[in-house]
């Protein structure tokens, strides 16, 4: 556990943890044994957030506003006409401002100088869109290198666009870049049509829910050992559309050998974030005490299975067969009882039924008649024990189950104490075994055959996936009774459970949140819940999470336009520029921030929770 002066030096890039509900869920997790409101006080959230309405008191950190259809098709229309008017102002600038200083009669005065300056910022732009300041401001970071190479005449396009290079590292709440100039009277004509009026700055306060949703993704993630790019933890739609073009190698104007490479990282960092993840999957296999579960391995899962029930359904009627047999040699069995009440049955039925449908009646009709040849109207218990073992035998019978509980009514009270005692046993065995169609069906062979009614590879669908919660549970508690080998059966079911989440997941060599959330919807609440109690339904649906915040794209990320995001657009537009090295320069200087750029996004956090994950929470 992280003590309480570490977690401010752990996670700095938070000036405070901007909700109760989030501290309360830190705290649950991973401080629990730190007073509360010491923890509070660490992470930044004083005693007015105890007190209702106090929450607002909480200074939050700003977050990036998220810029709209609207204002991202202004900016696409900007950008080049920003570009332009820069260019052409920085060229023009140094002639208008002589003129200007010329004109005002104040020329070699230190008025005159005023002047004209004055007359230059009239020419100079200030770009109004977002899209349009950092595809300026980052052309402005991007030339310095280039503008050694370029010739004496153009100095001053270098010098403008250098002038932005500052202002261009300095990323406010908003991420707004400032650049010099004023909007020249064209390009606002130009952009009056589809451009909102200048907005306000973003309230304080705005934006919590937002970081409050980024530390949970980072906890989660930081919890199961899962990395992620920065895309996937701020859910950030720009650096999404960025993060995908890199790993497409769709990113223009840099060199093929550094498309290439940079695609090559991306994708190795997330082939690692899989394996991840697949880590997390064994390890919660290995957790329940799965030894072979695998989704190649369904058949020997169900071996071992089918072992386990058939030993148990054998061990049960070896007991009732020691005790009838004790009764039978005590002459208990001798007993005569009446057997009208099953022969009533027979015959109600009718011809068709009888010969064709269910051939099972007559079979019974005839032994009745055999053992009691003088029709008294009565056969000894041993002969009704010998008829219900004969019904036993038959299957897809649609009479079996209404003849064995008549023979069962008939028993009532015959015989002695051993017999009864016998009796119970027998109908305890039909309540477990047979008269459960799940279990069955799994201890049965198809009518005439020696085939299984459920083949070995589907056990575990049949039992887990297929079958309602009652019936689940119903075949797993006589797993959960029969000693070593049915709790391994059991161990081996929840561990195919686990991998098939796995497989549902990964199959078909590609990330599927949605089959792998359509599973775990199936399996619902109440059997996640039994099989890997509270604690491991939990870590279940955490990973879950925490896969969605990496495997989730948000909407638009991929399907991008072909172009990349607008600082790297403003770039293309700067290679445009034929002047003697500008291209090769350009390249250069964009494949250097681009590189940059990757490697932040691959930058992983400072540990927000401690790491000491809750080792066998599924373990039940």
């Amino acid at each position: 556990m992280a003590t309480l002066a570490e977690f401010r030096e752990q996670y700095p890039q938070y000036d405070a943890v901007p909700d109760v509900k989030l501290a309360d869920s830190l705290h649950q997790k991973f401080y629990s044994k730190i007073p509360k409101m010491d923890f509070y006080k660490t992470i930044g959230l004083g005693a007015s957030a105890m007190i209702p309405g106090g929450e607002g008191n909480i200074t939050l950190p700003q977050q990036p506003k998220e810029v709209s259809m609207r204002d991202r098709i202004a900016g696409i229309i900007e950008t080049p006409l920003a570009l332009g008017a820069t260019l052409g102002g920085a060229a023009i600038a140094p002639i208008v401002g002589v003129v200007g200083s010329l004109t005002s009669g104040k020329f070699g005065t230190q008025a005159g100088v005023q002047a004209g300056q004055e007359a230059m910022k009239a020419v100079q732009y200030q770009p109004r869109t977002q899209m349009a300041r950092e595809a300026l401001g980052a052309i402005g970071e991007f030339v310095q290198p280039l503008t050694s190479a370029l010739p004496p005449t153009l100095g001053s396009v270098g010098t403008s666009l250098n002038a932005l290079a500052g202002p261009a590292m300095q990323q406010t709440g908003a991420a707004a870049r400032q650049v010099v100039g004023q909007v020249a009277p064209p390009v606002q004509n130009a952009l009056a049509r589809v451009l909102p009026a200048p907005q306000q700055s973003q309230m304080q306060g705005m934006g919590a829910a937002s970081t409050a949703d980024q530390i949970m993704r980072e906890q989660r993630l930081q919890q199961f050992d899962i990395p992620a790019t920065a895309g996937q933890r701020t859910k950030n739609l720009a650096q999404q559309q960025f993060e995908s073009e890199i790993q497409r190698g769709v990113i223009t104007g840099i060199s093929p050998d550094a498309k290439t490479k940079l695609a090559e990282q991306m994708r190795g960092f997330e082939a690692n974030q899989k394996r991840a993840i697949v880590n997390n999957f064994e390890r919660m296999t290995s957790e329940v005490g799965a030894e072979v579960a695998d989704p190649t391995q369904a058949r020997q899962v169900g071996k071992i299975v089918d072992k386990a029930l058939n030993d148990e359904y054998t061990r049960k009627f070896n007991t009732y067969k020691e005790l009838y047999n004790k009764a039978d040699n005590s002459g208990e069995t001798l007993q005569p009882v009446p057997y009208q009440s099953l022969l009533d049955f027979i015959n109600s039925k009718t011809p068709t039924q009888r010969q064709k449908l269910d051939p099972i009646l007559d079979s019974v009709a005839e032994s009745l008649a055999m053992n009691d040849p003088s029709k008294t109207g009565a056969i000894t218990v041993r002969a009704l024990e010998d008829i219900y073992q004969q019904i036993g035998k038959v299957q897809n019978s649609a009479n079996a189950k209404e003849l064995k509980q008549i023979i069962t009514q008939m028993g009532e009270g015959a015989g002695g104490e051993m017999y009864q005692a016998a009796r119970s046993a027998r109908k305890q065995l039909a309540k477990e075994f047979e008269d459960v169609g799940r279990v069955d069906k799994l201890l049965s062979t198809k009518a005439g055959y020696e085939d299984r009614r459920v083949a070995l590879e589907n056990v575990f669908k049949h039992i887990v996936i297929d079958a309602p919660f009652d019936e689940m549970r119903t075949v797993t508690s006589l797993l959960k009774k029969a000693g070593p080998e049915g709790r391994q059966a059991y161990a081996e079911l929840k561990g195919q459970t686990i991998q098939q989440m796995k497989e549902m997941l990964t199959q078909n060599d590609q990330m599927s949140f949605k089959n792998l959330n359509t599973l775990i919807n199936q399996l619902g609440d109440q059997k996640l819940t039994y099989m890997f109690g509270k604690t491991g339904r939990d870590q279940i649906m955490d990973l879950r999470d925490a896969i969605k915040d990496v495997v989730v794209k948000e909407p638009g990320a991929v399907n991008y336009s072909n172009t990349s995001g607008a600082v790297l657009r403003g770039l293309e537009a700067l290679q445009t520029l034929r002047f003697p090295g500008a291209s090769t320069a350009a390249e250069a200087a964009r494949t250097r921030q681009v590189s940059k750029q990757v490697k932040k996004a691959l930058e992983q956090p400072n540990q927000l929770a401690p790491t000491s994950t809750n080792k066998n929470a599924l373990a039940k």
